[in-house]
């Protein structure tokens, strides 16, 4: 029953947003059009550089887990590999439970601690695309890029009201982050003061669970750590911008911009907002926030 009602959540969300898609901006015939004059080489390329970037995931998973378990036994790109797969098979992102299991398993790890430090992952991922897009519009605004000029004169505030509205997310979470990590104790007397009629038993599990949960958060007490885990994150980031870069050109998207600078720009926009929509709730694979923001 649970499972259906995450589906059900999922399915909503994506449905909105397709439908959204279709009758405000879809043209079926220029779908299928596309679809019949694809360049499959780049295709390909892009594929393998799928793969690349979960290599560089993996790694960054690695460094996160050291800590707790030291070196993992085997390579951790099968893992992640099976926790993105499932990704886009189960609703909701909950790939990342899976993968969770299935190092929890292999690695006799602690299921919680594992989705801590999944949990550092996605921070990372969000605080990086968030400063991507911060790089982006102050750099393309310096250049006089035409399209960013265009979005600016659109945004009441320019410039100032953009960069704000990107660094904000960056600056709360990281703020956030710092916070929950260095006081771990206040979190632990705040379960105890609201969970204080479930009972001994209850409590001490709960309190349990989230020492453990806490675990994969206290990898990046350290700030030099947490510097090198948003370092970690950049080659992730451009995999993918590499990823959607070849995925165009296979589509002949170049073709719809004036020059490859443009292309360039609009793919890491597309890249950076569309997986940021990722966070929330839909279907598997991310199907109706990803297609609508991106």
């Amino acid at each position: 029953m649970l499972k259906n009602y995450y589906f059900w959540i999922g399915f909503s969300f994506s449905v909105v947003f397709i439908a959204v898609i279709l009758f405000l901006f879809g043209d079926v015939v220029e779908v299928f059009d596309a679809l019949s004059n694809i360049k499959a080489p780049f295709l390909v390329l892009a594929i393998l550089m799928y793969f690349i970037s979960l290599w560089f995931r993996g790694e960054r998973w690695k460094f996160l887990l050291n800590p707790i378990i030291g070196k993992p036994k085997r390579n951790l790109l099968a893992v992640v590999t099976v926790g993105y797969m499932a990704n886009n098979l189960l609703p909701m992102r909950m790939g990342e439970i899976f993968r969770s299991f299935y190092l929890s398993m292999r690695e006799k790890i602690s299921v919680v601690s594992c989705i801590g430090t999944i949990l550092l992952e996605r921070l990372s991922d969000v605080l990086t695309l968030c400063f991507i897009l911060f790089l982006l519009g102050i750099f393309g605004f310096l250049w006089g890029n035409a399209i960013l000029i265009d979005l600016f004169s659109n945004i009441q505030g320019g410039i100032k009201i953009l960069a704000l509205a990107i660094a904000m997310p960056f600056v709360v979470l990281l703020a956030l982050l710092i916070f929950v990590i260095h006081n771990i104790d206040i979190g632990e007397k705040i379960l105890l003061k609201t969970t204080f009629f479930l009972g001994k038993k209850y409590q001490k599990y709960i309190v349990n669970l989230y020492r453990t949960f806490s675990k994969g958060l206290l990898v990046v007490r350290n700030p030099g750590v947490f510097l090198k885990l948003l370092l970690a994150s950049i080659p992730v980031w451009l995999a993918e911008i590499g990823v959607a870069l070849l995925v165009a050109e296979g589509f002949g998207i170049n073709d719809y911009f004036t020059s490859r600078v443009d292309m360039f720009i609009g793919i890491i926009c597309f890249t950076a907002i569309s997986n940021l929509a990722g966070i929330l709730p839909s279907t598997s694979g991310g199907w109706g926030p990803y297609d609508f923001f991106g």
